[in-house]
Parts: structure tokens; C-alpha cells; sequence
């Protein structure tokens, strides 16, 4: 966690937070301490507001933040979504940051935001900004060892580096994996957590296998792709749900490779910015280039729609992979 919350117990909340970026579960635990530490629960009834920015206008929120609270030192003021916010219009809000409510923690929450707003730039000024990102692949290691020791648990380097290299740079996929493998080890035994665990519990279809599979649907090659899909699911035997995130992973990843050649990145900006390992580089790079930034946009509303149907049942699990990549092939 960064420093601005570990100190809060010492230094009380602030005035203005913004808390964005895209580890969303590292961004909800902030949002979470925060919470506990700027106004107990017993106080909530009277001083807490929760607002979405895409259905609240900002001089809602201004004033929200400008009451009183009521029988407690402070009020919380929350509003999702602060990408929503139209940070080009927003004198109201560039006032109230220069001088906020001392008996108001105001917290906005966000994705992704603009640095070159002068909003954005009031905020650096003016509040305590925490930016969540995926770390680079180098300080995976250090982020696992450190949560581990945070939660009590002995782990070897070696499962570490298994870890690490099972779920790539993503900070809130290695954590959720490590408390996984914490329940597997079990409560209270000493022996610290090793590789043959990692490989127990995270048993990751290799990264191969989505490159290849993702090459098919580039190609429009159904055959190929249907192969590769049904060689995870019935050969390697990975949960439909498994295989739907690694793709969505590799979406992802592909999406952010296209936007930043589209900006001109060198090869080496993109390794470090999306977190990919080098021997894979090369692979993204020729696939990301296949295709405008729109269609991998197309292809994660399909990912999403499978991810809806999987959950929800309406569809045997195999078919509505098949249908996925379908969805994937006409998105190309």
C-alpha cells in the first residue's frame, strides 16, 4: 500500500483523494482503508455520500462535500467513476481543490484519467493522488515477497518466480493467486508455500497455446482456432472460465500493444508497458499490427458477452467458447 495510507493512523485522512489505475483490486483496498480510517461505521448514517460520476453532475457532489457533518469530526464524500467527469469543465471543482472542506475527506475513484487536464494537475497539487498500474515485469517479485510477508505467509523464491511467470505483470491476479494458495497450504502450517504448489493450485495452459490460438483467429483460420480452444478445454482440461480469462488477458494486452504503436512506441516501451515477456514480444507485436485499435475494442465486447454466458449458464460452457471465437474471428 502506498505510504500516503500507511501513515493514516498517524496523520488522519486528508481533505481530497484521487485514487485510479489499472489494478482495480488494489485501487478497492485503498478505497476500503480509507474508508475505515476517515469515519467509522457508526458515523456512516449521517455523513457518507456514494456517487457515480456518470449519473451525478459535479455541483451535486461540490455541495455534498461542502455540509457539515453530523456528530462526528468529518463526512465522506465517494464518487465512482471519476473518468466520467468532464475535467475540461469543471471551474467548480478546481475551487473547491483549492480550498476544500477541512470536515470533508472527498474521494474520487477512477480507471484511467487524463494527466494533462488542469483538473488532473489541481489534483497533484492539491490532494493526495495513489495511481494503481500494472507493475513492470522486474517488480513482480518484490510485490509478491512483500504481500506475502504483509499476510503472514512463507513462501519460497522459487514459487515466487513460478508465480510471477503463471499470471504475468498483474499485481491484483498474483495476490488473489497467492491467497489461493495460502487456503492450500492451510491455516497455521509452517512449511512455506513452493513451486509444486504454484503448479497444484495455478495450473496455467501455457502462453503458447493462447498466441497460437489467438494467431488462428487473426488468420481466419476456423479450423485451427477450434483446435487450439478445444485442446485447452478437453486436453489440458482448463476450466472454460480459466481459458476466457487468459484470452481476455491477451486482449487486453494486445489492444494496449496497437493504441501504443499507433503512438509510435518502440518495441522496448511496449514490452515494459505491457508487461509481456521478451520471447512473446515479437508474437504480440505481429499480431496487434494486424488489426486496427477497433477491432480488439469489438473483440472484448465479445469476450464480455462470453463472460455473461458462462456465468449465467444459458450455454454449455464448450459452446459458448465456440461462439467466442466466432465472435472473435468476425471482430478481426
Amino acid at each position: 500500500m502506498k505510504d500516503a495510507l500507511e501513515d493514516l493512523k498517524a496523520r488522519g485522512p486528508q481533505p481530497v483523494y484521487l485514487i485510479y489505475g489499472e489494478e482495480r483490486l488494489l485501487v478497492d483496498e485503498a478505497v476500503r482503508l480509507l474508508k475505515e480510517h476517515a469515519l467509522p461505521k457508526q458515523a456512516r448514517d449521517f455523513n457518507f455520500d456514494a456517487f457515480n460520476a456518470k449519473e451525478t453532475k459535479l455541483i451535486r457532489i461540490i455541495d455534498a462535500a461542502q455540509m457539515l457533518p453530523a456528530f462526528a469530526p468529518r463526512r465522506l464524500v465517494l464518487v465512482e467513476n471519476a473518468d466520467a467527469l468532464d475535467f475540461d469543465n469543471a471551474e467548480a471543482l478546481l475551487k473547491y481543490l483549492a480550498k476544500p472542506s477541512p470536515t470533508t475527506v472527498l474521494v474520487f475513484v477512477g480507471d484511467k484519467l487524463d494527466a494533462r487536464t488542469r483538473v488532473y494537475k489541481a489534483f497533484q497539487k492539491s490532494a493526495v493522488v495513489l495511481r494503481y498500474d500494472h507493475p513492470k515485469p522486474r517488480e513482480m517479485l518484490d510485490l509478491v515477497k512483500k504481500r506475502a510477508r504483509a499476510n503472514g505467509v512463507s513462501i519460497e523464491d522459487s514459487a515466487i518466480r513460478a508465480l510471477a511467470d503463471a499470471v504475468g505483470a498483474d499485481a491484483s491476479a498474483a495476490f488473489q493467486a497467492l491467497e489461493l494458495l495460502t487456503l492450500y497450504v492451510g491455516p497455521g502450517v509452517k512449511r512455506p508455500i513452493t513451486a509444486n504448489d504454484v503448479e497444484a493450485v495455478i495450473s496455467v495452459t501455457k502462453e503458447e497455446s493462447i498466441f497460437a490460438l489467438a494467431d488462428a483467429i487473426g488468420q481466419q483460420n476456423r479450423e485451427a482456432a477450434m483446435r487450439g480452444l478445444h485442446a485447452m478445454l478437453a486436453v489440458s482440461r482448463e476450466p472454460a472460465l480459466k481459458v476466457l480469462g487468459m484470452i481476455a488477458r491477451h486482449w487486453r494486452h494486445l489492444a494496449r500493444a496497437r493504441s501504443l504503436l499507433d503512438a509510435g512506441s518502440s518495441p522496448k516501451e511496449i514490452e515494459a508497458a505491457v508487461g509481456i515477456r521478451p520471447f512473446l514480444l515479437d508474437s504480440l507485436l505481429s499480431q496487434a499490427r494486424r488489426k486496427p485499435a477497433a477491432s480488439f475494442a469489438a473483440g472484448l465486447q465479445a469476450i464480455a458477452a462470453a463472460d455473461k454466458a458462462l456465468k449465467g449458464g444459458a450455454l454449455d460452457h464448450a459452446r459458448a467458447m465456440e461462439r467466442l471465437v466466432l465472435g472473435l474471428m468476425a471482430a478481426s
